[in-house]
């Protein structure tokens, strides 16, 4: 049944689902660092494994459309695109090892995880709450907390990306990505002790380095998949540029490894976070090398190039101009989303990327959004940003 599935799925369909298993095994990595969780770790290979299986019906649907040279030629982009998401496959795999080896990790490096704007942490849900017995798509966890709920632990068995219909039951807890004031209000909601965020690691540079690099290289894949998915040559630019300032960040980490190095007692103790630097590397490098294929002008194959016509879906950088009634209000007024179908994956203010960013971030003339939605919804947001077309509501605010 799965084999007739996939025969069923064209290359975007494909890659679509290659960005997803991409994102979620970036962020359980994670996760498995965090907790320490060596369940966690081990499910971890089993998606390297689906990873590699994707892959390879990419290869095989291209190769079967192939007719003659020229055609043989246009595949070398999407060749391109399989191998680097496998690379970002294996680095998080390496990430989950720090765990499957019983390496020492180092405190910095579970610092830096949480320290980063986008938290990754697990929720035990208590008894007698709110969102007990509800299925997933009715709570709209993304839409009102811009969270997302990666697996749930129930009965001792980790069941990885729930379904829309999937329920909350009491003991249940749930491994979720987000901001930290939807992951406050989730807890709430499911009568959690509220998350430690406290970090006391004396290495505050290298924290903060390894914290950056790590918000960046979740949004450079995200970005990256979708400047292919969309065809965004805008959205090409950006990976690229995010890329340059992740090498800088990565010089930083060096020296602040070898001024740390000075203060151990035992320097093998920082090897983790070396490791932990390597793998986010790796993925950035791989990020680029997806977004590459669209910078280089590649031409798709006719058999990818057809599967995007028939997207509903759209990527864009969207600049906000003088007059537009989006200035001057935060993502929480402006609720996007709710109004558009459209969310946004990083915002741009004087050369400077916020990722992930919060509800409470507000919007300035000249500053460039990354959105992503309904084809219809991200055509009616840059009408409104440009300002040919006016939302009243929120003027009647000001």
């Amino acid at each position: 049944m799965a084999e007739e599935k996939n025969e069923q799925r064209n290359v975007r369909e494909l890659l679509t689902e290659a960005k997803n298993v991409s994102d979620l095994i970036i962020d359980l990595a994670y996760v498995s660092i965090l907790y320490e969780d060596d369940e966690l770790a081990l499910n971890i290979r089993g998606l390297e494994n689906r990873m590699d299986e994707l892959m390879y019906q990419i290869r095989t649907r291209i190769a079967l459309a192939v007719r003659n040279k020229e055609e043989a030629e246009s595949i070398t982009g999407i060749l391109q695109i399989a191998s680097a998401a496998e690379e970002i496959s294996d680095a998080a795999g390496d990430l989950a090892n720090l765990v499957l080896r019983n390496q020492e990790i180092h405190p910095v490096v579970k610092e830096a995880i949480k320290d980063a704007n986008e938290k990754v942490c697990k929720i035990e849900i208590g008894e007698e709450t709110q969102i007990t017995g509800q299925k997933l798509k009715d709570l709209e966890l993304s839409s009102k907390f811009s969270i997302w709920i990666l697996a749930i632990e129930r009965d001792d068995k980790l069941h990885i990306s729930p379904g829309a219909n999937d329920k909350i039951e009491p003991g249940d807890v749930i491994i979720i990505r987000g901001p930290i004031d939807g992951i406050t209000k989730f807890s709430y909601m499911a009568n959690a002790p509220e998350q430690d965020w406290e970090v006391s690691s004396p290495y505050k540079r290298l924290r903060k380095f390894l914290s950056q690099m790590r918000d960046t290289g979740c949004s450079l894949v995200d970005m990256a998949f979708s400047s292919v998915l969309f065809n965004s040559e805008s959205v090409a630019e950006e990976v690229r540029e995010l890329e340059q300032k992740f090498d800088e960040y990565n010089y930083e980490v060096w020296k602040e490894v070898l001024n740390a190095a000075k203060k151990e007692e035992d320097v093998m103790n920082l090897n983790s976070a070396l490791q932990f630097v390597k793998s986010l590397e790796t993925i950035s490098d791989a990020a680029d090398s997806i977004a590459d294929v669209i910078l280089r002008g590649t031409e798709l194959h006719p058999v990818f190039t057809k599967a995007l016509e028939d997207a509903e879906e759209k990527i864009d950088r969207v600049e906000i101009k003088q007059d537009s009634s989006i200035a001057d209000h935060t993502l929480k007024e402006l609720d996007l989303w709710k109004r558009t179908g459209v969310y946004i994956l990083a915002i741009k203010k004087n050369n400077r990327h916020i990722l992930c960013p919060e509800k409470k971030t507000g919007l300035a003339v000249g500053d460039n959004i990354i959105v992503r939605g309904s084809r219809r919804g991200v055509e009616n947001l840059e009408k409104v940003a440009s300002g040919e077309k006016k939302w009243n509501h929120l003027e009647d605010q000001d």
